[in-house]
């Protein structure tokens, strides 16, 4: 029985190019009617954030969520994590984007993909992704190439956030089961 609130008057530039403006205590379910590019943000502490999106979601910056809070966004398209954002190929440490994403459809690692252009930034994800989370079809796509630190290297590297599991909304916390009878 909650109501999500309006995305849109928290996204200073709009949501094409938003940027976060939620407050220390601002916690709750937030909707986007259409596509939202969200541009960094570290969210407050100890708040919990779902944040839906009615089209794709585009991430163009980090996104850092504090031990004690949990973030979860989830689009009814594809979700981007733009070629801009990622770490050098040896930075095995610092986080790109923290949080738990899924995508209806696909969740695209954007690159270059071209070594001719220049080696691509490497993704750190500090969470969990979904793909094909509406079962109509949707993949993991990575597009990024590390070229000459591909055999050292991942482009995507994902680390636990066992908090996240811990302080997730109770509402969250539903068990799914499916039943198949099975012939003997």
């Amino acid at each position: 029985n909650i109501t999500p609130t309006d995305l849109a008057p928290f996204c200073s530039g709009g949501l094409s190019n938003c940027t976060l403006t939620l407050g220390a205590n601002s916690h709750g379910i937030y909707k986007a009617n259409g596509n939202l590019t969200l541009n960094a943000f570290t969210f407050p502490a100890n708040q919990n954030y779902v944040i839906l999106v009615n089209g794709n979601l585009t991430i163009s910056g980090r996104i850092r969520i504090p031990t004690g809070s949990t973030a979860l966004f989830t689009a009814s398209g594809n979700i981007t994590a733009d070629r801009t954002i990622g770490e050098t190929a040896s930075d095995g440490t610092t986080t790109t984007i923290e949080g738990v994403y899924s995508a209806d459809r696909s969740f695209i690692v954007d690159g270059n993909n071209s070594c001719s252009v220049g080696a691509d930034l490497r993704l750190n994800i500090a969470g969990s992704v979904i793909t094909n989370g509406s079962r109509l079809g949707g993949s993991f796509q990575n597009l990024r190439d590390l070229c000459a630190n591909d055999p050292f290297y991942p482009t995507v590297f994902f680390s636990e956030r066992v908090d996240f599991i811990l302080n997730t909304p109770e509402f969250l916390k539903q068990p799914n089961f499916t039943y198949q009878e099975i012939a003997p």
